[in-house]
């Protein structure tokens, strides 16, 4: 889409080391005094944001205002982009397995829908998140999640794909599966690219997503 730009800001980065939000998004052209993130706290909360500023206890941001630039953080959570190229519209959402279980991306997107949005002409991209390969969970976790969507583990382990969770329910909202990127890396797997909390616990740090219109 014309205009839109989406950033995701992975391990190596000089500047995101700091978590500095403000000199990254000066990084890539955009005026940091309009950034706008929440305080994540893996719940499936969404707030539409009118002015910059920081937001508590949200995890997913929604803006029709082209001169708002949206970010969150993850460290093998979903980072979910939305734009609708036609409306303005766009957002941002932190999607882990307690905000993707309780349906975060439905009400981030019946939050675009309120706007004015088409859902045909909504687009997503699942970011960069831990995949099958690596998500082992216990049942007190698979068991909030349809079977299909995993593989068996180790004992009563499950191998849970979040990703493809994600973009069931996104397209259950009706947008195109077309319309949906899925990124394929795995943030656990690929210690030289990414952080991970699976990987590392309370010391892993946190990768940086962007978003905004130009």
């Amino acid at each position: 889409m014309e205009g839109f730009s989406a950033y995701f800001v992975q391990k190596h980065g000089d500047i995101s080391a700091s978590d500095n939000r403000e000199a990254l998004v000066e990084s890539f052209g955009y005026d940091s005094t309009h950034l706008a993130y929440p305080v994540q706290i893996h719940s499936n909360k969404v707030e539409v944001v009118e002015e910059p500023g920081i937001i508590q206890n949200i995890d997913g941001v929604i803006s029709d205002k082209k001169d708002i630039v949206l970010s969150i953080q993850v460290a093998d959570c979903i980072p979910l982009f939305l734009a609708d190229g036609q409306t303005g519209n766009f957002g941002l959402v932190h999607s882990g397995w307690r905000g993707t279980a309780s349906n975060i991306s439905k009400r981030a997107i019946d939050n675009m829908k309120k706007a004015g949005c088409d859902v045909n002409t909504i687009r997503a991209l699942i970011g960069p998140a831990i995949n099958q390969c690596c998500f082992e969970v216990g049942p007190d976790v698979s068991d909030q999640f349809d079977s299909v969507f995993s593989i068996n583990g180790v004992g009563d382990r499950q191998m849970l794909d979040l990703k493809s969770v994600l973009k069931h329910q996104l397209v259950k909202t009706g947008i195109k599966p077309e319309n949906i990127k899925v990124e394929n890396a795995c943030t656990c797997c690929q210690d030289d690219l990414y952080h991970s909390y699976r990987r590392n616990g309370e010391k892993s740090g946190r990768m940086i997503a962007i978003a905004g219109w130009k």
